[in-house]
Protein backbone atom coordinates (compact mmCIF):
# COMPACT_ATOMS: atom_id res chain seq x y z
CA UNK A 1 0.00 0.00 0.00
CA UNK A 2 1.01 3.45 -0.66
CA UNK A 3 2.77 5.24 1.98
CA UNK A 4 3.20 8.91 2.78
CA UNK A 5 6.31 11.21 1.94
CA UNK A 6 9.22 11.40 3.88
CA UNK A 7 8.62 14.08 6.23
CA UNK A 8 5.70 12.40 7.53
CA UNK A 9 7.09 8.90 7.89
CA UNK A 10 9.83 10.63 10.01
CA UNK A 11 7.49 13.13 12.00
CA UNK A 12 4.78 9.83 12.66
CA UNK A 13 5.18 10.38 16.08
CA UNK A 14 4.65 14.09 16.00
CA UNK A 15 1.64 13.68 14.20
CA UNK A 16 0.43 10.70 16.50
CA UNK A 17 0.58 12.93 19.83
CA UNK A 18 -1.24 15.53 17.60
CA UNK A 19 -4.01 13.57 16.38
CA UNK A 20 -4.04 9.94 16.81
CA UNK A 21 -8.15 8.55 15.83
CA UNK A 22 -10.06 8.01 18.40
CA UNK A 23 -11.69 5.04 16.83
CA UNK A 24 -13.10 2.16 19.31
CA UNK A 25 -14.82 -0.96 19.25
CA UNK A 26 -18.76 -0.77 17.96
CA UNK A 27 -21.54 -1.70 20.35
CA UNK A 28 -23.17 -4.86 18.22
CA UNK A 29 -25.08 -6.64 19.85
CA UNK A 30 -26.04 -9.38 16.92
CA UNK A 31 -23.68 -12.88 17.67
CA UNK A 32 -22.61 -14.83 14.20
CA UNK A 33 -21.37 -18.01 14.78
CA UNK A 34 -18.30 -19.40 16.19
CA UNK A 35 -14.91 -18.24 14.34
CA UNK A 36 -12.44 -20.59 13.44
CA UNK A 37 -9.09 -19.54 13.08
CA UNK A 38 -4.74 -20.69 13.38
CA UNK A 39 -2.39 -18.07 13.41
CA UNK A 40 0.45 -20.43 12.90
CA UNK A 41 1.02 -23.75 11.92
CA UNK A 42 2.90 -26.26 14.40
CA UNK A 43 2.96 -24.67 17.63
CA UNK A 44 2.64 -27.53 20.43
CA UNK A 45 -0.08 -26.27 22.77
CA UNK A 46 0.50 -25.99 26.65
CA UNK A 47 -1.97 -24.94 29.38
CA UNK A 48 -0.31 -21.61 29.65
CA UNK A 49 -1.60 -18.16 28.72
CA UNK A 50 1.42 -15.93 30.17
CA UNK A 51 1.45 -13.23 27.78
CA UNK A 52 5.34 -12.21 28.85
CA UNK A 53 6.57 -16.10 28.50
CA UNK A 54 7.87 -16.28 24.86
CA UNK A 55 7.37 -19.90 25.04
CA UNK A 56 3.57 -20.21 26.45
CA UNK A 57 0.45 -20.99 24.01
CA UNK A 58 -0.71 -17.32 24.52
CA UNK A 59 2.37 -15.96 22.77
CA UNK A 60 3.72 -18.79 20.59
CA UNK A 61 0.23 -18.88 18.84
CA UNK A 62 0.01 -14.89 19.10
CA UNK A 63 -3.59 -15.07 20.88
CA UNK A 64 -2.40 -12.53 23.97
CA UNK A 65 -4.91 -9.79 22.73
CA UNK A 66 -7.73 -11.46 22.74
CA UNK A 67 -6.98 -11.63 25.93
CA UNK A 68 -5.12 -8.77 27.27
CA UNK A 69 -5.44 -5.99 25.51
CA UNK A 70 -2.84 -3.04 24.66
CA UNK A 71 -2.87 0.07 25.50
CA UNK A 72 -3.01 1.68 21.68
CA UNK A 73 -3.95 -0.45 18.60
CA UNK A 74 -1.37 0.49 15.83
CA UNK A 75 -1.93 -0.34 12.27
CA UNK A 76 1.60 -1.46 11.54
CA UNK A 77 1.36 -1.42 7.77
CA UNK A 78 -0.08 2.95 7.88
CA UNK A 79 2.44 4.89 9.97
CA UNK A 80 0.24 7.82 9.84
CA UNK A 81 -2.35 9.46 12.33
CA UNK A 82 -4.84 7.01 10.65
CA UNK A 83 -3.11 3.85 11.40
CA UNK A 84 -3.63 4.95 15.12
CA UNK A 85 -6.31 3.90 17.47
CA UNK A 86 -6.88 4.53 20.95
CA UNK A 87 -7.60 1.26 23.04
CA UNK A 88 -7.32 1.03 27.08
CA UNK A 89 -5.86 4.47 26.62
CA UNK A 90 -7.40 7.64 25.41
CA UNK A 91 -4.74 9.92 24.94
CA UNK A 92 -0.74 10.38 25.15
CA UNK A 93 2.03 12.88 25.33
CA UNK A 94 5.27 12.67 25.48
CA UNK A 95 7.19 15.63 27.95
CA UNK A 96 10.38 15.86 29.55
CA UNK A 97 12.06 15.86 26.37
CA UNK A 98 10.77 12.73 24.98
CA UNK A 99 12.00 10.48 28.12
CA UNK A 100 8.66 11.08 30.40
CA UNK A 101 5.43 9.65 28.12
CA UNK A 102 1.92 10.39 29.83
CA UNK A 103 -0.91 8.42 29.51
CA UNK A 104 -4.91 8.93 30.07
CA UNK A 105 -6.48 5.68 31.03
CA UNK A 106 -9.85 5.01 29.63
CA UNK A 107 -12.85 4.91 32.51
CA UNK A 108 -15.26 2.07 32.24
CA UNK A 109 -13.55 -0.87 31.84
CA UNK A 110 -13.58 -4.25 33.65
CA UNK A 111 -11.60 -7.11 33.60
CA UNK A 112 -13.44 -10.58 32.84
CA UNK A 113 -13.81 -11.23 36.33
CA UNK A 114 -15.92 -8.19 36.76
CA UNK A 115 -13.25 -6.13 38.59
CA UNK A 116 -12.35 -2.51 37.90
CA UNK A 117 -9.73 -1.77 35.02
CA UNK A 118 -7.86 1.40 36.10
CA UNK A 119 -4.09 3.36 36.44
CA UNK A 120 -3.41 0.86 39.48
CA UNK A 121 -2.76 -1.62 36.66
CA UNK A 122 -1.03 0.08 33.74
CA UNK A 123 1.03 1.02 36.30
CA UNK A 124 1.42 -2.30 37.97
CA UNK A 125 1.83 -3.34 34.38
CA UNK A 126 4.94 -0.94 33.92
CA UNK A 127 7.02 -1.86 36.89
CA UNK A 128 7.10 -5.43 35.95
CA UNK A 129 8.39 -4.60 32.36
CA UNK A 130 11.36 -2.38 34.38
CA UNK A 131 12.54 -6.00 36.49
CA UNK A 132 15.11 -7.18 35.01
CA UNK A 133 13.82 -10.29 35.02
CA UNK A 134 10.63 -9.90 32.75
CA UNK A 135 13.34 -8.81 29.89
CA UNK A 136 10.36 -7.23 27.46
CA UNK A 137 11.38 -6.39 24.20
CA UNK A 138 11.26 -2.65 22.94
CA UNK A 139 10.35 -1.20 26.85
CA UNK A 140 13.48 0.13 27.71
CA UNK A 141 14.30 1.11 31.33
CA UNK A 142 12.66 2.89 33.46
CA UNK A 143 14.26 5.86 35.70
CA UNK A 144 11.82 5.60 38.28
CA UNK A 145 8.35 3.89 39.03
CA UNK A 146 5.30 5.46 36.94
CA UNK A 147 3.53 7.78 39.17
CA UNK A 148 -0.17 8.46 38.81
CA UNK A 149 -2.36 11.06 38.93
CA UNK A 150 -6.04 10.90 39.18
CA UNK A 151 -6.41 8.99 35.16
CA UNK A 152 -3.09 9.53 33.96
CA UNK A 153 -0.32 7.86 34.51
CA UNK A 154 3.39 8.96 33.52
CA UNK A 155 6.24 6.89 32.81
CA UNK A 156 9.56 8.12 33.20
CA UNK A 157 12.28 6.66 30.95
CA UNK A 158 16.14 6.30 31.22
CA UNK A 159 16.35 8.39 27.19
CA UNK A 160 13.93 9.56 25.24
CA UNK A 161 11.65 7.09 23.98
CA UNK A 162 10.34 9.21 20.08
CA UNK A 163 10.65 5.57 18.68
CA UNK A 164 9.38 3.49 20.90
CA UNK A 165 5.62 3.62 21.34
CA UNK A 166 5.04 0.64 19.02
CA UNK A 167 6.06 -1.52 22.07
CA UNK A 168 5.16 1.04 24.97
CA UNK A 169 1.24 1.53 24.14
CA UNK A 170 1.05 -1.27 21.35
CA UNK A 171 2.23 -4.40 22.40
CA UNK A 172 2.69 -4.08 26.19
CA UNK A 173 -0.30 -6.43 27.63
CA UNK A 174 -2.30 -4.59 30.62
CA UNK A 175 -2.64 -7.09 33.08
CA UNK A 176 -4.57 -7.09 36.30
CA UNK A 177 -2.08 -5.33 39.07
CA UNK A 178 -2.28 -8.86 41.25
CA UNK A 179 -0.88 -10.34 38.54
CA UNK A 180 1.26 -8.25 37.50
CA UNK A 181 3.00 -8.01 40.36
CA UNK A 182 3.91 -11.50 40.08
CA UNK A 183 4.71 -11.52 36.71
CA UNK A 184 7.72 -9.09 38.01
CA UNK A 185 9.03 -11.45 39.96
CA UNK A 186 8.32 -14.92 37.63
CA UNK A 187 8.15 -13.89 34.27
CA UNK A 188 7.88 -17.16 32.95
CA UNK A 189 5.45 -18.12 35.52
CA UNK A 190 2.07 -20.53 34.14
CA UNK A 191 -1.48 -18.67 33.96
CA UNK A 192 -4.01 -21.08 33.48
CA UNK A 193 -6.91 -19.09 33.87
CA UNK A 194 -6.43 -15.79 32.59
CA UNK A 195 -7.72 -12.60 33.04
CA UNK A 196 -8.32 -9.98 30.94
CA UNK A 197 -9.84 -6.70 29.73
CA UNK A 198 -9.92 -8.48 25.91
CA UNK A 199 -13.20 -8.95 23.87
CA UNK A 200 -12.95 -12.42 24.68
CA UNK A 201 -11.98 -14.96 27.89
CA UNK A 202 -10.86 -18.49 27.98
CA UNK A 203 -13.90 -20.97 27.75
CA UNK A 204 -11.98 -24.22 27.37
CA UNK A 205 -8.41 -25.61 26.94
CA UNK A 206 -6.97 -29.01 25.00
CA UNK A 207 -3.91 -29.50 23.70
CA UNK A 208 -5.97 -29.65 20.32
CA UNK A 209 -8.56 -27.30 21.18
CA UNK A 210 -8.95 -23.36 22.80
CA UNK A 211 -12.07 -21.93 23.04
CA UNK A 212 -13.05 -18.45 24.26
CA UNK A 213 -16.66 -17.33 24.87
CA UNK A 214 -17.32 -13.15 24.94
CA UNK A 215 -16.69 -11.20 27.82
CA UNK A 216 -19.80 -10.45 29.35
CA UNK A 217 -17.95 -7.35 30.87
CA UNK A 218 -16.42 -5.67 27.36
CA UNK A 219 -16.33 -2.41 27.35
CA UNK A 220 -16.22 -2.15 23.40
CA UNK A 221 -19.85 -3.75 23.39
CA UNK A 222 -20.41 -7.46 22.56
CA UNK A 223 -18.21 -8.62 20.22
CA UNK A 224 -19.91 -9.89 17.14
CA UNK A 225 -18.66 -13.96 17.12
CA UNK A 226 -20.31 -16.16 19.47
CA UNK A 227 -17.37 -17.95 20.03
CA UNK A 228 -13.80 -17.56 18.97
CA UNK A 229 -11.88 -21.58 18.28
CA UNK A 230 -8.49 -21.78 17.93
CA UNK A 231 -7.32 -25.65 16.51
CA UNK A 232 -3.84 -27.22 16.61
CA UNK A 233 -2.83 -27.21 12.52
CA UNK A 234 -0.24 -29.27 12.16
CA UNK A 235 1.43 -28.18 9.16
CA UNK A 236 0.31 -25.99 5.74
CA UNK A 237 -0.55 -28.55 4.02
CA UNK A 238 -2.94 -29.27 6.73
CA UNK A 239 -4.35 -25.32 7.07
CA UNK A 240 -5.53 -25.64 3.68
CA UNK A 241 -7.28 -28.67 3.77
CA UNK A 242 -9.13 -27.30 6.44
CA UNK A 243 -9.90 -24.21 4.60
CA UNK A 244 -11.52 -26.08 1.61
CA UNK A 245 -13.36 -28.42 4.40
CA UNK A 246 -14.74 -25.31 5.93
CA UNK A 247 -12.88 -26.36 9.25
CA UNK A 248 -11.22 -23.04 9.42
CA UNK A 249 -12.25 -19.33 8.80
CA UNK A 250 -8.89 -17.30 9.13
CA UNK A 251 -5.59 -18.61 8.44
CA UNK A 252 -2.11 -16.67 9.28
CA UNK A 253 0.69 -18.87 7.21
CA UNK A 254 1.66 -19.63 4.01
CA UNK A 255 -0.08 -21.63 2.16
CA UNK A 256 1.38 -22.73 -1.83
CA UNK A 257 -1.11 -22.40 -4.47
CA UNK A 258 -3.56 -20.55 -2.23
CA UNK A 259 -5.45 -19.18 -5.35
CA UNK A 260 -5.63 -22.52 -7.50
CA UNK A 261 -6.26 -24.98 -3.78
CA UNK A 262 -9.02 -22.23 -2.33
CA UNK A 263 -9.55 -18.71 -3.45
CA UNK A 264 -10.78 -19.45 -7.19
CA UNK A 265 -12.90 -22.45 -5.85
CA UNK A 266 -15.33 -20.04 -4.44
CA UNK A 267 -14.37 -16.34 -4.95
CA UNK A 268 -17.28 -14.76 -3.65
CA UNK A 269 -16.47 -16.04 -0.24
CA UNK A 270 -12.48 -17.43 -0.08
CA UNK A 271 -10.25 -14.41 0.02
CA UNK A 272 -6.48 -13.78 0.21
CA UNK A 273 -4.81 -11.06 1.05
CA UNK A 274 -0.96 -10.83 1.98
CA UNK A 275 0.41 -7.38 2.63
CA UNK A 276 4.29 -6.64 2.64
CA UNK A 277 5.07 -6.07 6.64
CA UNK A 278 8.64 -7.57 7.33
CA UNK A 279 11.96 -8.18 6.24
CA UNK A 280 11.96 -11.96 6.50
CA UNK A 281 16.48 -12.55 6.98
CA UNK A 282 18.66 -15.28 7.42
CA UNK A 283 19.90 -15.44 11.25
CA UNK A 284 23.24 -16.54 11.56
CA UNK A 285 25.02 -17.83 14.73
CA UNK A 286 27.22 -15.94 15.83
CA UNK A 287 27.22 -16.71 19.59
CA UNK A 288 30.89 -18.81 20.59
CA UNK A 289 31.08 -21.96 18.77
CA UNK A 290 28.32 -20.55 15.84
CA UNK A 291 26.66 -23.69 16.83
CA UNK A 292 29.19 -26.10 15.15
CA UNK A 293 29.53 -24.14 11.89
CA UNK A 294 32.59 -23.13 10.29
CA UNK A 295 33.38 -19.77 8.41
CA UNK A 296 29.89 -17.82 9.30
CA UNK A 297 31.79 -15.80 11.78
CA UNK A 298 33.63 -14.14 9.05
CA UNK A 299 31.66 -11.16 7.84
CA UNK A 300 33.36 -11.89 3.85
CA UNK A 301 31.45 -15.61 4.72
CA UNK A 302 28.31 -13.73 6.00
CA UNK A 303 27.76 -11.45 2.83
CA UNK A 304 29.20 -14.61 0.02
CA UNK A 305 25.92 -16.06 1.16
CA UNK A 306 23.83 -13.14 1.35
CA UNK A 307 25.22 -12.77 -2.45
CA UNK A 308 25.06 -16.16 -3.63
CA UNK A 309 21.43 -16.83 -2.78
CA UNK A 310 18.94 -16.44 -5.56
CA UNK A 311 16.22 -14.74 -4.12
CA UNK A 312 13.59 -15.46 -6.75
CA UNK A 313 13.89 -18.80 -6.63
CA UNK A 314 13.45 -18.14 -2.73
CA UNK A 315 10.35 -15.90 -4.01
CA UNK A 316 8.69 -18.23 -6.63
CA UNK A 317 9.41 -21.55 -5.58
CA UNK A 318 9.34 -21.42 -1.78
CA UNK A 319 6.51 -18.47 -1.12
CA UNK A 320 4.80 -19.33 -4.66
CA UNK A 321 4.94 -15.69 -5.62
CA UNK A 322 3.43 -14.02 -2.33
CA UNK A 323 6.52 -12.75 -1.43
CA UNK A 324 9.12 -10.65 -3.31
CA UNK A 325 12.87 -10.69 -3.23
CA UNK A 326 14.79 -7.96 -0.50
CA UNK A 327 16.27 -5.57 -3.02
CA UNK A 328 18.41 -3.49 -0.71
CA UNK A 329 21.22 -5.28 1.55
CA UNK A 330 20.44 -2.43 4.58
CA UNK A 331 17.43 -4.05 5.38
CA UNK A 332 14.50 -2.12 5.17
CA UNK A 333 11.09 -3.00 4.39
CA UNK A 334 10.42 -1.78 0.92
CA UNK A 335 9.07 -0.02 -1.02
CA UNK A 336 7.25 0.88 2.06
CA UNK A 337 10.80 2.76 3.80
CA UNK A 338 12.37 3.51 0.76
CA UNK A 339 12.18 7.01 2.02
CA UNK A 340 15.04 6.29 4.39
CA UNK A 341 17.28 4.95 1.79
CA UNK A 342 20.89 6.81 1.08
CA UNK A 343 20.30 9.47 -1.34
CA UNK A 344 23.67 8.37 -3.17
CA UNK A 345 21.68 5.27 -4.25
CA UNK A 346 24.38 3.08 -2.68
CA UNK A 347 21.79 0.96 -1.00
CA UNK A 348 18.97 0.88 -3.33
CA UNK A 349 18.72 -2.60 -5.28
CA UNK A 350 22.16 -3.74 -4.29
CA UNK A 351 21.02 -6.87 -3.61
CA UNK A 352 21.03 -9.53 -6.42
CA UNK A 353 17.83 -11.06 -6.59
CA UNK A 354 19.39 -13.96 -9.30
CA UNK A 355 22.27 -15.42 -6.91
CA UNK A 356 26.06 -15.15 -7.45
CA UNK A 357 25.76 -12.07 -9.73
CA UNK A 358 29.22 -11.23 -11.67
CA UNK A 359 30.84 -7.66 -11.37
CA UNK A 360 31.59 -5.94 -15.00
CA UNK A 361 29.02 -5.82 -17.72
CA UNK A 362 25.93 -8.14 -16.04
CA UNK A 363 26.93 -5.87 -12.67
CA UNK A 364 26.28 -2.74 -14.62
CA UNK A 365 23.38 -4.20 -16.31
CA UNK A 366 21.39 -5.02 -12.68
CA UNK A 367 23.05 -1.66 -11.47
CA UNK A 368 24.84 -3.74 -8.20
CA UNK A 369 28.21 -2.29 -7.40
CA UNK A 370 31.31 -4.03 -9.00
CA UNK A 371 33.01 -6.76 -7.15
CA UNK A 372 29.69 -7.86 -5.36
CA UNK A 373 29.87 -11.25 -6.73
CA UNK A 374 30.56 -14.64 -4.47
CA UNK A 375 34.38 -15.39 -5.95
CA UNK A 376 35.74 -11.52 -5.53
CA UNK A 377 34.06 -11.10 -2.12
CA UNK A 378 35.52 -14.21 -0.34
CA UNK A 379 38.76 -14.50 -2.23
CA UNK A 380 38.87 -10.79 -0.81
CA UNK A 381 38.37 -12.25 2.30
CA UNK A 382 41.47 -14.62 1.96
CA UNK A 383 39.69 -17.50 1.17
CA UNK A 384 40.74 -20.10 -1.77
CA UNK A 385 38.94 -21.01 -4.21
CA UNK A 386 37.60 -24.47 -5.12
CA UNK A 387 40.48 -26.25 -7.05
CA UNK A 388 37.84 -27.76 -9.21
CA UNK A 389 36.37 -23.91 -10.19
CA UNK A 390 36.95 -21.62 -12.81
CA UNK A 391 36.70 -17.72 -12.58
CA UNK A 392 36.76 -15.25 -16.23
CA UNK A 393 37.16 -12.19 -14.77
CA UNK A 394 36.37 -10.43 -17.87
CA UNK A 395 32.98 -12.02 -18.36
CA UNK A 396 32.33 -12.37 -14.46
CA UNK A 397 31.25 -15.78 -15.01
CA UNK A 398 32.63 -18.16 -11.73
CA UNK A 399 31.52 -22.13 -11.97
CA UNK A 400 32.80 -24.07 -8.83
CA UNK A 401 33.61 -27.35 -10.48
CA UNK A 402 30.76 -29.39 -8.14
CA UNK A 403 28.91 -29.51 -4.95
CA UNK A 404 30.91 -28.87 -1.85
CA UNK A 405 29.11 -31.43 0.97
CA UNK A 406 32.14 -32.20 2.62
CA UNK A 407 33.47 -35.40 1.00
CA UNK A 408 35.68 -33.78 -1.57
CA UNK A 409 37.67 -30.55 -0.57
CA UNK A 410 38.55 -29.75 -4.11
CA UNK A 411 34.68 -28.50 -4.55
CA UNK A 412 34.72 -25.99 -1.44
CA UNK A 413 36.19 -22.82 -0.33
CA UNK A 414 39.00 -23.19 2.11
CA UNK A 415 41.01 -20.76 4.52
CA UNK A 416 44.03 -23.02 6.06
CA UNK A 417 42.17 -26.24 7.00
CA UNK A 418 38.81 -24.83 7.37
CA UNK A 419 35.37 -24.98 4.75
CA UNK A 420 32.15 -23.09 5.00
CA UNK A 421 29.89 -25.21 6.91
CA UNK A 422 26.78 -24.99 8.31
CA UNK A 423 23.10 -25.77 8.44
CA UNK A 424 19.45 -23.90 7.71
CA UNK A 425 17.34 -24.64 10.51
CA UNK A 426 13.99 -24.33 10.07
CA UNK A 427 10.30 -26.33 10.85
CA UNK A 428 9.21 -28.98 8.43
CA UNK A 429 5.79 -27.50 9.32
CA UNK A 430 6.51 -24.24 7.53
CA UNK A 431 6.19 -25.28 4.21
CA UNK A 432 7.22 -22.49 2.30
CA UNK A 433 10.74 -21.99 5.10
CA UNK A 434 11.58 -25.15 4.71
CA UNK A 435 11.53 -25.54 1.00
CA UNK A 436 13.21 -21.94 0.55
CA UNK A 437 16.05 -24.19 3.46
CA UNK A 438 16.62 -26.69 0.32
CA UNK A 439 16.94 -23.93 -2.10
CA UNK A 440 19.54 -22.37 -0.16
CA UNK A 441 21.44 -25.51 0.66
CA UNK A 442 21.37 -26.75 -3.25
CA UNK A 443 22.53 -22.88 -4.11
CA UNK A 444 25.55 -22.32 -1.82
CA UNK A 445 26.37 -25.78 -1.76
CA UNK A 446 26.76 -25.16 -6.22
CA UNK A 447 28.91 -22.62 -5.19
CA UNK A 448 31.33 -23.99 -3.11
CA UNK A 449 29.55 -24.04 0.47
CA UNK A 450 29.05 -27.13 2.69
CA UNK A 451 25.35 -26.09 3.47
CA UNK A 452 22.69 -28.56 4.62
CA UNK A 453 19.06 -28.16 6.27
CA UNK A 454 18.25 -29.10 9.77
CA UNK A 455 14.97 -30.21 10.53
CA UNK A 456 12.41 -28.79 13.61
CA UNK A 457 9.65 -30.70 14.31
CA UNK A 458 7.34 -27.90 15.27
CA UNK A 459 7.60 -24.01 15.87
CA UNK A 460 7.70 -25.07 19.49
CA UNK A 461 11.28 -26.86 19.56
CA UNK A 462 12.34 -24.47 17.05
CA UNK A 463 12.10 -21.70 18.96
CA UNK A 464 12.87 -22.91 22.17
CA UNK A 465 16.10 -23.97 20.72
CA UNK A 466 16.77 -20.33 18.90
CA UNK A 467 16.23 -18.35 21.49
CA UNK A 468 17.67 -20.36 24.53
CA UNK A 469 19.66 -23.03 23.46
CA UNK A 470 22.98 -21.48 21.22
CA UNK A 471 24.61 -24.95 20.33
CA UNK A 472 21.66 -26.12 19.06
CA UNK A 473 21.69 -24.07 15.36
CA UNK A 474 23.86 -22.91 12.79
CA UNK A 475 21.48 -20.21 10.53
CA UNK A 476 18.01 -20.21 10.34
CA UNK A 477 15.44 -17.80 8.31
CA UNK A 478 13.20 -15.72 10.53
CA UNK A 479 10.70 -13.34 10.15
CA UNK A 480 11.30 -9.32 10.97
CA UNK A 481 9.23 -7.89 13.55
CA UNK A 482 7.61 -5.60 10.77
CA UNK A 483 6.71 -1.73 12.98
CA UNK A 484 5.33 1.17 11.08
CA UNK A 485 9.47 2.85 11.35
CA UNK A 486 12.74 0.93 10.72
CA UNK A 487 13.60 0.58 14.41
CA UNK A 488 11.35 -1.42 15.28
CA UNK A 489 13.13 -4.34 12.94
CA UNK A 490 16.62 -2.39 13.53
CA UNK A 491 16.16 -3.06 17.71
CA UNK A 492 15.48 -6.28 17.10
CA UNK A 493 18.69 -6.46 15.28
CA UNK A 494 21.25 -5.06 16.74
CA UNK A 495 20.13 -4.36 20.81
CA UNK A 496 22.09 -7.47 22.50
CA UNK A 497 21.51 -5.92 25.84
CA UNK A 498 18.10 -7.18 25.67
CA UNK A 499 17.77 -11.25 26.28
CA UNK A 500 14.69 -11.25 23.70
CA UNK A 501 16.02 -9.59 20.60
CA UNK A 502 17.64 -11.75 17.58
CA UNK A 503 21.05 -10.22 18.46
CA UNK A 504 21.04 -11.54 21.76
CA UNK A 505 19.89 -14.88 20.49
CA UNK A 506 22.74 -14.99 17.59
CA UNK A 507 25.20 -13.19 19.80
CA UNK A 508 25.93 -10.71 17.92
CA UNK A 509 27.26 -6.97 19.30
CA UNK A 510 28.06 -3.65 17.73
CA UNK A 511 28.97 -0.40 19.86
CA UNK A 512 28.57 1.53 16.50
CA UNK A 513 24.83 0.09 16.03
CA UNK A 514 23.93 0.61 19.65
CA UNK A 515 24.80 4.18 19.68
CA UNK A 516 23.20 4.44 16.56
CA UNK A 517 19.94 3.02 17.56
CA UNK A 518 20.59 5.09 20.69
CA UNK A 519 20.46 8.23 18.98
CA UNK A 520 17.64 7.58 16.59
CA UNK A 521 15.17 6.62 19.89
CA UNK A 522 16.52 9.61 21.59
CA UNK A 523 15.48 11.83 18.50
CA UNK A 524 12.13 13.84 18.18
CA UNK A 525 11.01 12.38 14.59
CA UNK A 526 10.63 16.05 13.32
CA UNK A 527 14.17 16.49 13.82
CA UNK A 528 15.41 14.50 10.17
CA UNK A 529 18.58 16.45 10.02
CA UNK A 530 19.65 14.41 13.39
CA UNK A 531 17.19 11.39 12.61
CA UNK A 532 18.32 10.44 8.87
CA UNK A 533 22.01 9.63 9.45
CA UNK A 534 20.94 7.74 12.28
CA UNK A 535 19.26 5.51 10.48
CA UNK A 536 21.33 5.46 7.54
CA UNK A 537 24.07 3.73 9.93
CA UNK A 538 22.24 1.55 10.80
CA UNK A 539 21.19 0.30 7.29
CA UNK A 540 25.13 0.89 6.09
CA UNK A 541 25.90 -1.88 9.18
CA UNK A 542 23.87 -4.43 8.05
CA UNK A 543 24.80 -4.01 4.36
CA UNK A 544 28.59 -3.73 5.65
CA UNK A 545 28.52 -6.34 8.49
CA UNK A 546 25.84 -8.71 7.62
CA UNK A 547 24.73 -9.78 11.14
CA UNK A 548 21.31 -11.02 8.69
CA UNK A 549 21.29 -11.41 5.28
CA UNK A 550 17.94 -10.18 3.80
CA UNK A 551 16.03 -12.74 2.06
CA UNK A 552 12.36 -11.18 1.31
CA UNK A 553 9.96 -9.03 2.12
CA UNK A 554 7.53 -11.11 4.17
CA UNK A 555 3.68 -11.48 3.67
CA UNK A 556 1.52 -10.55 6.53
CA UNK A 557 -0.46 -13.88 5.85
CA UNK A 558 -4.11 -13.48 5.69
CA UNK A 559 -6.58 -15.62 4.40
CA UNK A 560 -9.96 -16.11 4.94
CA UNK A 561 -13.62 -17.18 4.44
CA UNK A 562 -16.54 -14.25 4.02
CA UNK A 563 -19.14 -16.82 4.18
CA UNK A 564 -19.79 -16.62 8.20
CA UNK A 565 -18.49 -13.05 8.82
CA UNK A 566 -17.35 -10.12 6.77
CA UNK A 567 -15.79 -6.36 7.15
CA UNK A 568 -12.91 -7.94 6.44
CA UNK A 569 -9.44 -5.94 6.08
CA UNK A 570 -8.35 -6.03 2.34
CA UNK A 571 -6.79 -4.41 -0.05
CA UNK A 572 -10.18 -1.84 -0.93
CA UNK A 573 -10.48 -1.71 2.65
CA UNK A 574 -6.89 -1.92 4.64
CA UNK A 575 -7.73 -0.79 7.68
CA UNK A 576 -5.37 -2.60 10.03
CA UNK A 577 -2.49 -5.35 9.47
CA UNK A 578 -4.76 -8.22 8.51
CA UNK A 579 -2.42 -11.13 10.06
CA UNK A 580 -4.75 -13.16 12.82
CA UNK A 581 -2.19 -12.26 15.24
CA UNK A 582 -1.37 -9.88 17.91
CA UNK A 583 -1.77 -7.45 18.65
CA UNK A 584 -4.46 -6.35 15.93
CA UNK A 585 -6.82 -9.40 17.01
CA UNK A 586 -9.29 -7.01 18.87
CA UNK A 587 -9.59 -4.61 16.51
CA UNK A 588 -10.37 -6.77 13.68
CA UNK A 589 -12.62 -9.07 15.24
CA UNK A 590 -15.04 -6.22 16.52
CA UNK A 591 -15.11 -4.60 13.42
CA UNK A 592 -16.34 -7.68 11.98
CA UNK A 593 -19.93 -8.33 10.67
CA UNK A 594 -22.04 -11.57 11.08
CA UNK A 595 -23.39 -12.87 7.72
CA UNK A 596 -27.68 -13.23 8.27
Amino acid sequence: MNRRPFIAVLGVTTLLVAACSSSTPGTKTTAGKPLIYEPTTGVTFSDDFNPYDPNSVASSVGMKSILYEPLVEFDQLDPTAAGTHYWLATAYAFQNGGKDLQITVRTGVKFSDGSSFGPKDVAATFVAMNNPKADIPGVAPQASPPTISGNNVTLHFSTPQYTGLWAILGTTYIMQASVANQIAQAPTMQITHPVGTGPFELDSYSTSLIKFKPNTHYWGGTPPESEVEVPSVATNAAASDALVSAQLDWAGNDIPNIYASFVNLDPQTNHAWFASGSTVALRFNLSPGNGGATGIGDVAVRKAVSYGIDRNALALLGESGYEVPATSSGGLILPAQKAFLPSDGSLTSDLSTTGNVPDAATAKADKLPAGDDVYEILTSGGWKAPASSSYNSGSGTYKSGGNCDGTNLANCWTKGSEIIKFSVYDPVPFSDYWENAALISQELQALGMDVTTKPAQGYSDWNANITGTPSAWQTAIHWGQGGQIPYTQYEDWFDGSSSTTAAHDEGYSNASAEAALKTYAGTDPSDTATLSPAVQALEKIMSTDVPEAPLLYGADWNVYSSAKYVGWPDQSQPYMDPSPTDPQMPYILMQLKPVS
